[in-house]
C-alpha cells in the first residue's frame, strides 16, 4: 500500500525508494530481543517413567511436586521439565525457569502442543517461543506500549523518506496552488503506514503475549 502511493505521488520509479528503505527500528529492536532471550535446557529424567505420555520425551519427570520440579530445575535460566500433577492426575505441567523464579505452565496436546492459543510440533518449539515471549514482554513492554501511542511514522525509514518528500515539495510549489493538496495526500500515505505498524505491535502482543501461569497444581 505503501509503496503504491509513493509511486503516484512522486511520479518515480518505486525501485529507486526501496533502496532507501531501511527496516523499521521496532523490527530490528525486537528482533534483537530475540536473539538474546536465554535457550531452552532439556532437563533429562536419568530414570525410566511408567505411563509416560507416548508424545512427551525424557523431559517428562513423573508425577512430582512443584517444589521437587523447582529443585530439578536448579536456578538455571531457560531450564524445564515437564510433571504430572500431584492434585490433579492426568494433568501435565510445564515447569520452567526464567526470571530468577520457576514458572508452571498447564499443558496441552491435541496432535500439537500448547498452552495457550498458539500450537507446536514439539515441546522444545513451544519453550523456544515462550523465552523469546516471556523475554521480550519482560524487556520490551514500556517500548511496545510507547509504540501503540506515539507516531509509530517517527520508527519508519520509509515514512521519513515520504516526509522528507513533503519538505521538498513545498520549499519547491511554494506559490503553486495544488500545494496543500499535494501535501495531504502524502501526509495521507504518512498516516497509512503509521496504522499499519500499530495494527502490527497490536497483532504482535494478541498473537505471542498469551502466557498464563496456571493454579497450583
Amino acid at each position: 500500500m505503501a509503496a503504491s502511493s509513493n509511486s503516484s505521488l512522486s511520479g518515480s520509479s518505486v525501485s529507486s525508494d526501496a533502496e532507501e528503505y531501511q527496516p523499521p527500528i521496532w523490527k530490528s529492536y525486537l528482533y534483537q530481543l530475540q536473539q538474546e532471550a536465554p535457550r531452552p535446557k532439556r532437563i533429562i529424567c536419568p530414570r525410566e517413567v511408567e505411563n509416560r505420555p507416548k508424545y512427551y520425551g525424557r523431559e517428562f519427570h513423573g508425577i512430582i511436586s512443584r517444589e521437587q520440579a523447582d529443585e530439578l530445575l536448579g536456578g538455571v535460566e531457560g531450564a524445564y521439565i515437564l510433571r504430572e500433577s500431584q492434585r490433579q492426575p492426568g494433568c501435565y505441567t510445564l515447569a520452567l525457569r526464567f526470571g530468577n523464579q520457576t514458572l508452571n505452565y498447564r499443558l496441552f496436546h491435541d496432535g500439537k502442543h500448547f498452552v495457550g492459543e498458539k500450537r507446536f510440533e514439539s515441546i522444545h518449539d513451544l519453550v523456544t517461543d515462550g523465552l523469546i515471549t516471556l523475554y521480550i514482554e519482560t524487556k520490551a513492554a514500556e517500548y511496545i506500549s510507547k509504540m501503540t501511542t506515539n507516531p509509530i511514522y517517527e520508527h519508519i525509514g520509509y515514512a521519513t523518506l515520504l516526509r522528507e518528500k513533503v519538505s521538498r515539495r513545498l520549499s519547491r510549489s511554494k506559490n503553486e496552488p495544488r500545494k496543500t493538496n499535494v501535501t495531504h495526500e502524502e501526509h495521507t500515505a504518512v498516516e497509512k503506514i503509521s496504522s499499519l505498524v500499530r495494527r502490527a505491535a497490536l497483532t504482535h502482543n494478541d498473537n505471542h503475549f498469551n502466557y498464563e501461569r496456571t493454579a497450583p497444581l
